[in-house]
Formats: structure tokens, sequence, C-alpha cells
């Protein structure tokens, strides 16, 4: 009788650790996939400059020079809303698939090539096309607001990444297929 009730004592005790922390787990994943919230929230707003920027372009004929033939400027303004559109559908997949390395990976080429895009617009040999001023300043404050974003959300997955690598969750990580998520 005394061993049989050692046995469930146990077993109970088993059974609790396992369930806080699995819950343990399962919060943390969440809290990746909220902090991904502020970071998408910062990272729309460039979308927001590259609408007001390429509106300004196209309502402004005199911001184009008559130097260069206009498809060269056609050309950089296509491959930045291209990449801003690319931005959105890699934000649009991390917000369903936060942890997924692809898309991280994806979102992290499509705005890096946004970033690249912008960078070869308002370039200063570009001089046949110019970007307001006022947009150029709202992007390098974005620059600056996106940083401490990535931040919050580079720590809570490496927060989450520990936590499914600490033994013994790792036994319940590796049974309820928890994988470890890349930082951006």
């Amino acid at each position: 009788m005394l061993h049989s009730g050692w046995f469930w004592l146990l077993t109970a005790i088993l059974v609790f650790w396992a369930l806080g922390a699995y819950n343990r787990l399962v919060r943390l994943r969440a809290q990746v996939a909220q902090q991904f919230g502020p970071l998408e929230s910062v990272l729309m707003n460039y979308q927001e400059v590259v609408h007001q920027a390429v509106t300004a372009a196209a309502a402004a004929p005199q911001l184009w020079s008559s130097a260069v033939p206009s498809d060269l400027g056609a050309d950089q303004w296509t491959r930045l809303q291209v990449a801003a559109s690319l931005s959105t559908m890699a934000m649009a997949r991390m917000q369903a698939h936060p942890l997924e390395e692809d898309s991280i990976k994806a979102l992290q080429d499509s705005a890096s090539e946004m970033q690249d895009a912008w960078l070869a617009l308002i370039h200063p040999d570009v001089y046949y096309v110019s970007v307001p001023d006022h947009l150029k300043q709202r992007w390098l404050e974005l620059d600056l607001l996106v940083q401490p974003e990535v931040q919050r959300f580079n720590a809570a997955i490496v927060e989450y990444n520990d936590a499914i690598t600490q033994y013994p969750a790792a036994l319940l990580a590796k049974l309820f297929q928890f994988h470890t998520a890349t930082v951006l």
C-alpha cells in the first residue's frame, strides 16, 4: 500500500511538472508572436514612406530631371515598389509563422532588398529624381525606431530557444515538436 501511494504521488508530481513545463513553452512561443506585433507596425511604416515617395514622384514632375532617360528612374521606383510588396508578403507570412526559419529568412531578405532599393534611389549620384527631404528624414527615423523592436523580438526568440533546450523541458519540446527559431 505504501509503495502504491508513493507511486501515485510521484506520478502526480511528474504530470503536474510536465503540464507546467508545457504551458511555459506555449507561453514563450506566444510571447514571440506577440513581440512581432510592435515590430510589424514599425515595419509597416516603411511601406507608408514608400507609398508617399511614389505618390510624391508621380504628382510632382518637377522632381524628375530630363538629363537622364526616364526609364532609369522608373526602374529605381519599380525596384522599390516590388521590394515593398515583397516585404509586405513576408510580414504576413511572419504574422502566421513567426518561428519558422523560412519566414524569418524571407523577412530579412525582403527588408534588406527594400533598404538597398531605397538607398539606391536616394544616392547622391542619382540626379534624375529627387525624393522629398521629409521622406528621407522619416526613413532615417524609422531606421532608429525599428532597432529596439528587433532587439525585443530577438530577446523573446532567445528566451524561447533557451527554454526548449534546457533539460528536462527539452524532452517535452521534442515530444511536442517545438523547434528552435532564428533571430532577425
